[in-house]
């Protein structure tokens, strides 16, 4: 943990956990991100799912710092996604129910699919724009101690 020591008392540096938080977030949709349409065998749940609530993670993390246009924007995004991942499905369940389990074969549907991926995407990209405009992001300018 980030924390300083004044006059003998740790002191916990907010900012700093902020930060470690927002990095694990990060770091676990990228590693879902790889295939969005895999099922997590741990949880039973989609990682398209599982990404989308922790792009919401995010937004509620970062929401005291926008302006109410951002917060709006990115609240609306969110809103959209949620009503395509209820109303348009990512998979077509084709077949009858057997003991076997051969009967149930889920197919693709390609274009829902595209569709919400390119929502998902977008949704990053707007919370990651919003975060660099408000300093919540990693330095990214030489002399900042970026990547230039």
């Amino acid at each position: 943990m980030a924390e300083e020591y004044i006059g003998g008392d740790a002191v916990y540096n907010q900012a700093a956990l902020q930060q470690s938080r927002i990095n694990k977030i990060f770091e676990h949709i990228d590693s879902m991100s790889v295939d969005m349409f895999t099922m997590d065998v741990i949880t039973g749940n989609w990682y398209y799912k599982l990404i989308y609530n922790n792009l919401n993670s995010l937004l509620s993390t970062i929401s005291p710092k926008l302006d109410s246009e951002e917060l709006n924007v990115l609240q609306n995004l969110m809103r959209i996604i949620r009503g395509n991942i209820e109303v348009r499905p990512i998979f077509t369940i084709h077949g009858s129910i057997q003991f076997n389990g051969n009967g149930n074969k889920p197919t693709p549907n390609v274009k829902n699919r595209n569709a919400l991926s390119d929502l998902l995407f977008e949704y990053r990209l707007e919370i990651e724009r919003v975060m660099d405009k408000h300093g919540l992001s990693n330095p990214n300018k030489e002399g900042e101690g970026g990547w230039d």
